[in-house]
């Protein structure tokens, strides 16, 4: 009967769900890994890619633009506590991105006198062994486990997968021993678990009663508006959400965005401050955004009817959020949306269509008024020393395609860099 070690079956469990890289930064507590990726390079067995990293943000970054370039969620394997100390950094921007990674910390061994392989041997066995190792990444994570026994490393690997890929998604946490990840097992009494049956679970559309709740607010409301941060992370959302805002005659604004929601060549995209908006809106739909105004700014929020609708409406990660709803829908985006496009449409007689027409038609000055701000903006070069950045965004414009992405780390001057840099296509900019 055939035995292999603990990261052996760990190694299968990853190629079972379709891990295709590890973005490592290595120690003692990964020799067994190692070991058996050896092997399997010399058996031409393949396993996923290593892409060995010099520092932990920078792999749980690169396996963060991996997921969001794909949706997939990817290993990331640190070193002990201090590995996963330094991963938190970046561990903290993926679970405010919902972005599912895999980040698998090694722990130091728990015996001491060489009982079992993979024995503390080392001075920093001792001292990289603290009470609560996953405490330093438990409030950005979904999911943790510490391996109790290479038994169920498969199990686990599947539940820290389904966690991950499920809505919201976002970062897990596994903590392997050293002494577990050497252990040896039969293969007959290694199960398999299937990413088809243990795997995640999805938001979708809503029941038709608040279908048609929503579609009959947006038909009486005489000034809809719509403000989003990253509904724009499904493709299909961004033209279901310009479908439905020229179809309803509503404005469109993005406030701390984190992907393009909706063409800024639409006659219905307003902008990124929701403010002026707030001014004359008697109905407003909050999709997927997590922060839609600051509250202390926009007083007359509270006179306007809102719809809520969101991959996580409740906001369960932050302890306080407090933005009123009248009606709230866990859902997705782009799902739920089409629903009420199609019901709306099933509605809308000439008359309202013509109502429509006429109020996207008045927002023409607006547009045009927000255009000559930017150029105004844009025509000052500066001074000696002190490069205008509007300037500067708006030269890259002008050499940028619609293909391209841009990555605002601008900081102080992102809210520039979004009014100077015109996007127009799907997941065509990350904030």
């Amino acid at each position: 009967m055939s035995r292999h070690s603990t990261a052996h079956h760990f190694l299968e469990g990853l190629v079972d769900l379709g891990v295709d890289y590890i973005f490592a930064n290595l120690g003692t507590d990964h020799v067994s890994l190692i070991e058996e990726m050896a092997r399997w390079d010399k058996e031409g067995r393949k396993h996923p890619e290593v892409i060995l990293c010099p520092h932990e943000v920078v792999a749980v970054h690169m396996a963060g633009g991996y997921a969001l370039a794909t949706g997939r969620g990817q290993a990331v394997f640190v070193h002990v506590d201090a590995g996963t100390a330094n991963a938190c950094m970046a561990i903290q921007n993926l679970f405010r991105y919902r972005l599912p990674v895999m980040l698998f910390a090694g722990r130091a061994p728990y015996t001491l006198h060489g009982e079992l392989p993979g024995s503390r041997d080392t001075y920093v066995h001792f001292v990289q062994d603290p009470f609560d190792i996953a405490s330093i990444v438990r409030p950005y994570v979904k999911w943790e486990y510490s391996v109790p026994s290479g038994i169920v490393v498969r199990e686990a690997l599947a539940r820290a997968s389904a966690f991950a890929q499920s809505d919201p998604p976002g970062p897990v946490y596994m903590m392997l021993p050293r002494e577990t990840l050497a252990e040896q097992w039969d293969d007959a009494g290694m199960p398999a678990y299937p990413p088809a049956r243990y795997g995640s679970v999805h938001t979708g559309g809503i029941d038709r009663a608040r279908v048609d709740a929503i579609a009959q607010a947006l038909m009486a409301a005489e000034n809809p508006i719509a403000l989003t941060a990253y509904l724009g992370r499904k493709q299909q959302a961004v033209a279901v959400l310009e479908h439905l805002a020229r179809t309803c005659g509503m404005r469109v604004a993005e406030f701390n965005s984190i992907d393009l929601n909706i063409t800024q060549a639409s006659p219905c995209f307003a902008g990124f401050d929701p403010l002026p908006l707030l001014e004359t809106a008697d109905l407003g739909l909050l999709l997927d955004s997590d922060v839609p105004y600051i509250p202390q700014n926009a007083k007359r929020a509270s006179a306007i009817k809102w719809i809520q609708i969101d991959i996580d409406p409740l906001k369960s990660d932050f302890p306080m959020w407090g933005f009123p709803t009248d009606i709230r829908v866990q859902g997705d985006c782009a799902t739920v949306l089409q629903q009420v496009l199609d019901a709306v449409e099933a509605r809308a007689d000439d008359a309202y269509r013509r109502r429509v027409a006429d109020r996207i038609a008045s927002w023409s000055g607006g547009r045009e008024q927000m255009a000559k701000r930017r150029a105004t903006a844009s025509a000052n070069k500066g001074r000696s020393g002190a490069l205008n950045p509007a300037f500067l965004f708006a030269m890259l414009n002008e050499k940028l395609s619609q293909d391209d992405i841009v990555i605002n780390e601008a900081i102080r001057n992102a809210p520039l860099l979004q009014e100077h840099i015109t996007r127009t296509k799907p997941q065509s900019y990350v904030g």
